[in-house]
């Protein structure tokens, strides 16, 4: 069997549906699939403005029905229109009862809002089973959740043996040669819907792929695999061909190709392959095993809009928890901590954020000035990334932070496994670092 990801970004419209067919059926030809679903483009944002535009939530599930409807027009017809409208319409009407409940309360709370997140992928799923039976491809489509999670609503962790119990006891009736499966969600025990996180069908493909033994995953996406840069960026930016594990965890980590922060780690101790394509040209990027010594420098990822929030003061020197205080603080408001360093003589603790964050934090810290704090700074930063096994052979590393020190880093750090360095530079260098670095990497990517 083969594990197939169809991404939403790629579901818009009827020539992507005929790119989508022809690519099933080739992998059909070689074994049974179970394809796994994200949204159709745009669903899940339009699902989210639900829970934050509470008064226009029956207008939008109603925008989000005719889409699918006309979806449907343009790539199916007959009985395969006709059985998907009829459950599309079903879980439609399901839907715009929770928008009338919303609406009337006032509020959503965390298991509602998973519950409206879910409706995303269920229709994805009868969309796309019922496009492949218009095309002659014998597929059945489970809108059912094929995880069993925990009830950490919007971020649940799949329990693996219940989980493989559901999966098998969910597809052991079904006799098509691809099975259609959504991506993102689960559910507990008690039957409480749960999402995975955003991105979460990256995620739901790799463990379904762990669940039921299967080796080899395809991730289908708008590009030709993992790049060595952002083509936004870099405009001689390409495929890599391979990447180790730990490559790919730090390359998807830190926006290289955007995937869920879990999706490689159902391949630890496992022999999954998983390769990451494009539904639209060719290239794609292989990702299993460990480092090889052959391997150097594979790419290099770019963060921007950072703020580094420096804390200064004499009084957390030697303080045993005036650290954690700190990171208690920005823990309450929510903030994430990118990078974080501290001199050894603890005079400055250095907090690496999005600048989105920064107003709650510097509210939060400002609380402690004259006890713990004496002054906040704040700086314009970017975080700079190389990523490659060869960042652990010294004559590489030494040279890219031979480059890199000649623009002043404020930070650098290591990643997994000594996989990565990354660099936190004033934002005004950021962009020429980073075209140097990529342009150095080039040279070791084969």
């Amino acid at each position: 069997m083969i594990v197939v990801k169809i991404g939403g970004s790629i579901q818009k419209d009827e020539k992507d549906y005929d790119l989508i067919v022809k690519k099933i059926e080739s992998y059909s030809k070689q074994d049974r699939l179970v394809v796994v679903t994200s949204a159709i483009k745009g669903v899940t944002n339009d699902l989210i403005q639900i829970s934050s535009s509470i008064d226009k939530a029956v207008e939008i599930v109603s925008d989000i029905y005719d889409r699918h409807i006309k979806l449907l027009g343009k790539v199916t017809d007959g009985k395969e229109f006709e059985k998907a409208f009829r459950d599309i319409s079903k879980l439609a009407d399901e839907l715009f009862r929770v928008a009338w409940s919303i609406r009337v309360l006032g509020e959503v709370t965390p298991r509602t809002r998973d519950y409206i997140l879910s409706f995303g992928e269920r229709m994805a799923v009868i969309a796309l089973s019922a496009v492949l039976r218009a095309n002659g491809i014998d597929a059945s489509g489970i809108v059912d959740p094929p995880f069993i999670t925990d009830s950490n609503f919007g971020d649940a962790n799949i329990i693996p043996d219940a989980s493989e119990a559901r999966m098998k006891n969910l597809i052991s009736d079904v006799k098509s040669n691809v099975v259609v499966f959504p991506g993102f969600i689960g559910t507990t025990k008690d039957g409480k819907t749960t999402t995975l996180g955003r991105g979460g069908s990256d995620y739901s493909a790799t463990s379904i792929a762990k669940v039921l033994g299967i080796n080899k995953v395809k991730l289908v996406t708008e590009v030709p695999g993992i790049m060595t840069g952002d083509p936004r960026k870099f405009n001689n930016a390409k495929s890599i061909p391979r990447l180790s594990l730990e490559e790919a965890i730090e390359l998807a980590q830190l926006g290289a190709k955007r995937l869920h922060p879990r999706t490689f780690d159902p391949m630890f101790h496992s022999d999954i392959t998983v390769e990451v394509e494009s539904l639209y040209e060719s290239g794609s990027t292989v990702i299993n095993g460990e480092c090889t010594n052959e391997d150097a420098v594979k790419g290099i990822a770019m963060l921007d809009q950072l703020k580094m929030v420096s804390v200064e003061s004499t009084k957390i020197v030697g303080k045993v928890g005036s650290a954690s205080a700190i990171m208690t603080e920005a823990r309450d408001v929510g903030v994430n901590i990118i990078a974080i360093s501290q001199p050894a003589s603890e005079t400055t603790i250095n907090l690496v954020v999005d600048e989105k964050s920064v107003p709650s934090l510097i509210d939060r810290l400002s609380q402690l000035k004259g006890n713990l704090i004496k002054n906040v700074r704040l700086e314009d930063v970017s975080a700079i990334s190389v990523v490659g096994c060869g960042m652990r052979k010294t004559e590489i590393s030494s040279k890219l932070l031979g480059i890199a020190s000649s623009y002043d880093p404020i930070m650098i750090s290591r990643g997994l496994s000594r996989v990565s360095t990354t660099f936190i530079v004033n934002s005004g260098n950021a962009e020429v670092l980073g075209r140097e670095l990529h342009n150095e990497v080039l040279k070791w990517t084969k």
